[in-house]
């Protein structure tokens, strides 16, 4: 029976689903989309899960083997033991210091999935593998989510850079001290909405402001310009040391690149730095953590 693993990519916003089947290719065409609850109650998130898991899993018992699911999932976590670490950054605050593999399992259970084995890994950095691995890069990047928050990983020669370059205990950036707060603060949602406060400008949300700039609306195109410039204010410190040979955009926020990506090129210091998005963040993170699974498993 050929195998396949399920891949859930937790935002603050939503959770996002698919599966890898043996050969790589995609379980389903298009990837299913659910709220995240993020904040909900523990018991409230931890059954959500369960059940999405259950949806996913219960018409594949026949044709195909679940081999493994795995969690792409924002920092700070300890991702060997499955332990949410995240607090004071807008999500997931019930889960604080909760284990949530073990939770899980004992769930998982109860609908005969306790012996497959629960694998997580970093949003950011199941991203970033993603993306380096399949448009085959053989220098180095760095790799950004923008959303509810900034996930960060930076690689080189293949391998993820974890200390050095101005980066935290953990290998990111998102608690770098900026402005009069945290890089997280302001290259997010939050940061969108703290600029289009400044200019006046309506805002609920980032997609709204994108569709507001695809309109000509010239307020909305501003915040992005003022975005842009923060983002390479942010970003100077670890380009100069670092010195990436790309680097690369994903998240919601992403899909509004080509509206903030001018003051990035601007910057002289970026003159021979090549900026892009990612065509699809969610292929790339489930790409990503498909790698991860195989690697933990023990598989090439």
């Amino acid at each position: 029976m050929e195998e396949y693993v399920l891949l859930l990519d937790i935002g603050g916003t939503e959770i996002k689903v698919n599966g890898i089947k043996e050969d790589n290719q995609f379980l389903l065409k298009k990837t299913k989309h659910y709220p995240s609850l993020a904040s909900e109650s523990e018991e409230v998130i931890i059954s959500h899960l369960v059940e999405i898991i259950e949806e996913m899993t219960k018409d594949l018992s026949e044709i195909l083997k679940l081999k493994a699911i795995g969690f792409s999932i924002p920092g700070p976590f300890d991702y060997q033991e499955g332990i949410s670490l995240m607090t004071g950054l807008r999500k997931y605050e019930s889960l604080y210091k909760v284990n949530i593999k073990n939770k899980l399992q004992e769930k998982l259970s109860q609908i005969k999935l306790s012996n497959v084995p629960l694998i997580f890994e970093n949003d950011g950095t199941c991203f970033a593998l993603g993306e380096y691995l399949q448009h085959n890069i053989k220098g180095k990047g760095i790799y950004l989510t923008l959303g509810t928050g900034c996930g960060s990983t930076f690689i080189e020669h293949g391998e993820i850079i974890i200390e050095g370059f101005g980066l935290n205990k953990i290998g990111m950036i998102y608690d770098t001290p900026f402005l009069d707060k945290t890089i997280d603060d302001y290259l997010s949602v939050a940061g969108l909405k703290k600029l289009a406060e400044k200019r006046n400008v309506f805002f609920s949300d980032g997609l709204s402001l994108f569709k507001e700039a695809e309109l000509g609306n010239e307020g909305a195109t501003k915040v992005f310009d003022d975005f842009g410039k923060l983002i390479s204010e942010a970003l100077s410190c670890f380009i100069i040391e670092f010195n990436p040979d790309e680097v690369v955009f994903g998240g919601q926020i992403s899909k509004s690149f080509h509206y903030f990506r001018q003051p990035l090129e601007q910057n002289l210091l970026f003159k021979e730095l090549s900026f892009r998005s990612s065509k699809d963040t969610a292929s790339a993170t489930f790409y990503g953590l498909n790698q991860v699974i195989k690697k933990e498993l023990g598989e090439k």
